[in-house]
Formats: structure tokens, C-alpha cells, sequence
């Protein structure tokens, strides 16, 4: 397969494009910050893929459609089609909306909401011409209902979840799967430096290999198989999601209010 990976110089999506390079698959590894890219595929990991030229890596700057056009050429050039997408590239902010800056909940937005919607905009017409084509976004347990403390953070991913459902249902028509995984929180750069209450009162319990894992085998299963929309990954996110389907809102509010207020 050929996959197209964003936000893959570190985190989730950097262990998920290592663990679909051992299984032998065409990665494309694209970021913002190309330095800390071209360090992360120094591990040993990369070094038979690039061999056998079976990576490559670009600047992806997901608010910009003309980077887009620029990442798929990369891709169309090299391996001459994309089979899957995955939507990684995220950010998170946290804090009481009022004393965060603006700046970076508008930025947030624009790569959380704006780079998703781009993503899958601009990839359609070239997985359609893949038997599994597949666009896989990664979005989070914080859809399932509003965080606080990570308010747009969670508004976020409900936008990705919105999308995911919608373009399940209209891609289908273009042979394309349209999938989300939810994951609570992980274990990564992107949460190292942030205090949240629900993160210290559930804990992290989930690494980005975890999530990894998820991500490969959904990437390299057939569409035929992949029979929901939505993907929790660990038991909590799971057990929250199926409670959530059965639940009245006051209680799930109740519930969020003890585990994040």
C-alpha cells in the first residue's frame, strides 16, 4: 500500500509509519517542521525502507491546500498512487478558555478542523482509484462529549467525528472508507508539557505504539471489513463510548464534571 501520513515526525503518527514500514508498505511521512522529520527517520527502523525507497518524507503544512497539492505530487512521483490517508496532525491547548491565548485556540482550529477537511478533500479523487482507498482521521475520546479545560480541543475532534460520519456515508460511492479512532489520552509529546484534570484523575494509560498498532492493522485491512465508523482505542475509551450510546446527557455531564472539573 501506499499511505500518506501527516503530523509524522513524532508521536502517533511517526510509530504508526514504523510499524507499517516493517510490514513492507510505501510510507510518505509529512510535517511541518522538516529538521525533526528527517532526525525521525534516522532510526533503525527507516534504514531498510529507505533502501529499498519505500519512504519519503516532505514539509506538510495541512492549513494549506497548495501544500497538499505539493505532498500528493511527492506521492504520486514516487509510488505512483495513494491507497490510504492518515489524518494525524493535531494540536492541543489546554486551560480555561478565557486565560488561553487566542491566537493558539485559532490555530488549533485551523489544523485540528481546517487540515482534516483539506486532507480529505483533496485525496478523493486519487483513492478512488484504489481498491481499499481509505481515509483514516484521528480523532479522540474528547468527542464523545465537551471537556473542559480542552474545550476547542474537544470541539475539535467532535468536527472530525461530524465529518467522519458524513464522508462515511458519501465516499462510499467512490469506494472509499472513511473511518475514525478515538483514543483517550496518550502518552506523547503532545501531552507532556499539559495539566488537565481529567488527565490526572484517569491517568495515561495509553502509549502511541498502542494507538499505532490500531491505526496499522485499520490501514491495512480490506474495506470490506472495516464494518463501523468509529474505532475506540483502550478499554476506558471503549467502555465510555458504549456507555455513551445508552445514557442520558445529564448523567454523561454529571460524569464529566466529576472526572474534569
Amino acid at each position: 500500500m501506499n499511505i500518506l501520513i501527516t503530523g509524522a515526525s513524532r508521536g502517533i503518527g511517526l510509530a504508526t509509519a514504523k510499524k507499517l514500514a516493517e510490514k513492507g508498505h510505501n510510507i510518505g511521512l509529512f510535517a511541518t517542521n522538516t529538521a525533526t522529520l528527517e532526525s525521525a527517520i534516522k532510526d533503525k527502523t527507516f534504514k531498510k525502507p529507505i533502501k529499498q525507497q519505500r519512504i519519503i518524507t516532505g514539509q506538510l503544512d495541512v492549513t494549506q491546500p497548495d501544500s497538499w497539492d505539493n505532498a500528493i505530487k511527492q506521492m504520486i512521483e514516487h509510488f505512483g498512487g495513494i491507497d490510504a490517508l492518515i489524518n494525524n496532525a493535531g494540536v492541543l491547548v489546554s486551560g480555561a478558555l478565557p486565560t488561553t491565548n487566542l491566537d493558539e485556540q485559532l490555530a488549533l482550529i485551523d489544523v485540528n478542523c481546517k487540515g482534516v477537511l483539506i486532507g480529505c478533500h483533496k485525496l478523493a479523487p486519487y483513492l478512488a482509484d484504489s481498491k481499499d482507498g481509505k481515509i483514516i482521521n484521528v480523532s479522540s475520546a474528547s468527542a464523545i462529549y465537551g471537556q473542559p479545560e480542552v474545550a476547542t480541543y474537544a470541539a475539535s475532534k467532535f468536527f472530525v467525528r461530524g465529518l467522519t460520519e458524513g464522508l462515511n456515508i458519501e465516499y462510499e460511492k467512490l469506494g472509499i472508507k472513511v473511518i475514525d479512532v478515538m483514543p483517550l489520552w496518550v502518552k506523547s509529546d503532545m501531552t507532556a508539557d499539559i495539566e488537565v484534570t481529567s488527565m490526572d484523575r484517569l491517568g495515561i494509560h495509553l502509549t502511541v505504539n498502542d494507538v499505532a498498532k490500531t491505526l496499522c492493522k485499520l490501514t491495512t485491512s480490506p474495506n470490506r471489513k472495516l464494518k463501523s465508523t468509529h474505532y475506540s482505542v483502550g478499554m476506558p475509551a471503549k467502555i465510555f463510548q458504549a456507555v455513551s450510546q445508552v445514557t442520558p446527557d445529564s448523567v454523561i455531564r454529571w460524569v464529566n464534571t466529576k472526572v474534569g472539573a
